[in-house]
């Protein structure tokens, strides 16, 4: 079989090519990009490449605080028919040698108290917080907010000097009362950020363990938390148990540009918590973003790794705060119109952030990624870059199993393990074809064979099939995000 039939979905007409991608962040250092060569200001460069056996077109960038690669999987198309063209950015935050001053830090707890939390839920969760509070340097703030019916802010924002000695004493009588309304403790928790000082990282931690009973509609729930993180402020979300919604957890973990995690019980929040901690310490980038202009005719299918910001002409791909040495990836599936033989196209990128330390705003890019227009495609895949090709497949399939644990939770058991299955051979099939990316494909096929046997072991609806497809889905999350997830 084909590289490009195995990865093809039902929908498409043609073989699956692969594409272009950009990732970026937010800034005022310009720089502009010169083929196979590059300028630089303020520290800052972009170079665009070409893979000298299949010319494959890439782009590395540097500015402070962050660096990163833009890579289109191939360098030419099929003339005839539509095409799926797919592309990988990476974007990482430089790796500090020390962190020696570690950045203070503004975190909203923002701690569900309804019925369900009852028992030895909250009085975990009570205890990771106020191990949360110890753990916290002087100079770091925080807020902490509960909500069942509506939301109550126990403690405003404060310096941590000031206020660990009354929180030992008020976070124990914390009491168990009414429903979920998730909304009213986001706003609330975001609402106490406000009073944040400059050059503060802003952090909401979300923890729930039940569905949200507010009636709101979570798209305007959503388009809230991205706004929010638009301005600098992350939302991670954390599940406990597992009868909270999952979608509505990852949505706003998706729209907020934070962690989701899944825990059995709440003795496992103190390490979330200190781990929300450690990052937004490390915090050096924030606010990056990543810009892909696309040429006319070009429209995006799907965006993997973030909420892309629309379809065609230039498209904004949010990627949010990075700490020191964290990494991220986008993968974009594009769509191209059939096209005339010998003609070519050109795939715009940016990329802007800030960066934390030097308190400057940085934008690199405003080059161009070139993709020919061939008679065959036998010409089309002889241009593919099999490495960047088969890391922009992974995020693909981190997708497809998430669909796996999905069948098997509806019942269909023979769908999950056969979805299962054929994630295993594309992995395999990859790993032969790009031995460079070998060794993280082979972590992930065995990920799947995990999955594939509990699939046919455990049933979906006993307590521990309902940790497992949530644990597992996490997991999956967070692959299409971070390559080394698995």
């Amino acid at each position: 079989m084909q590289m490009h039939t195995l990865f093809a979905r039902k929908k498409y007409a043609r073989a699956v090519a692969a594409g272009a991608v950009a990732l970026a962040a937010g800034g005022i250092v310009l720089l502009r990009a010169e083929r196979d060569g590059h300028t630089s200001t303020g520290g800052s460069a972009f170079v665009v490449r070409t893979n000298t056996q299949t010319a494959a077109p890439s782009a590395e960038f540097r500015g402070p605080a962050a660096h990163g690669r833009v890579a289109l999987s191939q360098g030419a198309i099929a003339a005839n028919g539509e095409q799926h063209v797919f592309a990988e950015i990476r974007v990482a935050a430089d790796r500090a040698a020390n962190v020696a001053a570690p950045r203070p830090v503004a975190m909203a707890v923002v701690l569900d108290i309804s019925g369900s939390m009852s028992g030895e839920k909250i009085e975990q969760a009570k205890r990771s917080v106020l191990s949360l509070v110890e753990r916290m340097r002087p100079t770091d703030q925080i807020a902490l907010v509960t909500y069942s019916d509506s939301a109550r802010v126990v403690q405003p924002l404060a310096p941590v000097a000031q206020v660990r000695e009354s929180l030992r004493m008020t976070i124990p009588t914390i009491q168990i009362e009414g429903g979920t309304n998730i909304p009213a403790g986001l706003a609330s928790g975001a609402n106490t950020l406000a009073f944040a000082q400059s050059g503060l990282v802003r952090r909401i931690v979300l923890v729930s363990d039940g569905q949200d009973t507010s009636g709101r509609p979570l798209d305007g729930v959503r388009a809230e938390v991205r706004g929010r993180a638009d301005q600098g402020i992350t939302v991670s979300t954390l599940g406990i148990g597992t009868d909270y919604s999952e979608s509505y957890m990852n949505a706003l973990a998706d729209a907020g540009r934070g962690n989701y995690e899944f825990l059995r019980t709440g003795s496992e929040l103190a390490n979330f918590l200190t781990r929300e901690l450690d990052q937004a310490n490390n915090t050096t980038v924030e606010r990056a973003v990543a810009e892909v202009t696309l040429p006319a005719g070009w429209r995006l299918d799907r965006a993997i790794g973030t909420e892309a910001v629309g379809r065609t002409g230039t498209i904004s791909l949010p990627v949010g705060a990075l700490f020191s040495g964290d990494e991220r990836r986008i993968v974009l599936d594009m769509v191209v119109p059939a096209s005339a033989q010998g003609s070519q196209y050109s795939v715009g990128f940016r990329a802007n952030w800030h960066a934390v330390a030097q308190q400057q705003d940085v934008r690199v890019g405003d080059g161009q990624l070139a993709v020919r227009v061939v008679g065959t495609e036998a010409e089309a895949v002889a241009s593919r870059d099999m490495t960047v090709f088969a890391e922009s497949q992974s995020a693909v399939l981190a997708l497809r199993q998430r669909e796996a644990v999905e069948a098997w939770r509806s019942g269909d058991v023979a769908r999950a393990q056969s979805i299962a299955a054929s994630n295993i051979a594309a992995l395999n099939s990859l790993q032969q074809a790009a031995p460079t990316a070998a060794p993280a494909l082979e972590r992930q096929a065995r990920a799947y064979a995990s999955d594939n046997a509990a699939f046919g072991s455990m049933s979906a609806g006993s307590e521990s099939g309902r940790a497992f497809g949530l644990s597992s889905n996490a997991r999956h999350r967070a692959a299409a995000m971070r390559a080394a997830a698995y």
